[in-house]
């Protein structure tokens, strides 16, 4: 699958789901997460699929573009701000890393719109990863150089939304087998819920910022968490 995909691509993908070749990593009640990986390349493409029955798809483009708002509700961002280099503008992330795996950064562009498309109204993102001249990359972090994503929503009919997320990254190395173990038990259910509350949280924080999100930990995770890791698919980052 070459990415970027087209929006008509993308709403074949909503509606029709393509997994030939694809393997099922994790899921919640209301995301299921496929993976692909290239044997060559070691590039990792992930499938995000989720029907949230009671977020509307407004909300959820908003918490998604308001970069403020996640490092109040994504514990795992460490720092996240607005760069501009003079030629483009885009967004830092550096990402917490767990089992004592060097923290991983990004410097990307990021691209919205909203269209109208049959009796449907779609929002869309998209993301591609661009080197910035003024924001060179730190010592124990490790640069992500490559990767790109892409984002479509539109409301379930009723008072909720469906989404695909497709993202595509070079990790630069091989990632321990225990990391995979521990996305696919913990990391994408507490995504999920993270997601899930900030969603729900929103309107509240826009009206004042001292609104307190709850914090979801491996404790809150239940065994609706699938993992299906393969024992071949990685080794030992290096």
């Amino acid at each position: 699958m070459e990415l970027p995909l087209s929006i008509e691509e993308l709403i074949h993908e909503l509606d029709e789901p393509n997994l030939n070749g694809w393997k099922l990593f994790a899921q919640t009640s209301d995301v299921k997460v496929y993976r692909k990986i290239d044997d060559e390349s070691k590039g990792i493409q992930y499938k995000c699929y989720s029907h949230i029955p009671d977020v509307t798809p407004d909300i959820f483009y908003k918490v998604a573009l308001d970069v403020d708002y996640r490092l109040v509700w994504d514990k795992y961002l460490k720092e996240g701000k607005i760069i501009n280099d003079g030629e483009k503008e885009g967004v830092y992330w550096e990402m917490i890393m767990p089992l004592f795996i060097d923290n991983r950064d990004y410097t990307f562009t990021q691209k919205h719109d909203e269209y109208d498309i049959g009796n449907r109204h779609f929002y869309y993102v998209r993301t591609h990863c661009e080197p910035f001249t003024n924001v060179p990359p730190r010592k124990k972090v490790v640069r992500i150089e490559n990767c790109q994503s892409q984002t479509l929503l539109c409301s379930d009919g009723a008072k909720g939304l469906r989404s695909i997320f497709i993202y595509y990254e070079d990790p630069r190395g091989s990632i321990p087998k225990a990391l995979w173990t521990w996305a696919a038990k913990f990391g994408v259910p507490i995504y999920a819920k993270l997601t899930h509350n900030a969603c729900l949280s929103y309107p509240n924080w826009i009206k004042d910022k001292q609104t307190k999100l709850p914090d979801v930990t491996e404790n809150d995770i239940d065994s609706a968490a699938i993992l299906t890791t393969n024992d071949n698919d990685n080794t030992q980052e290096k």
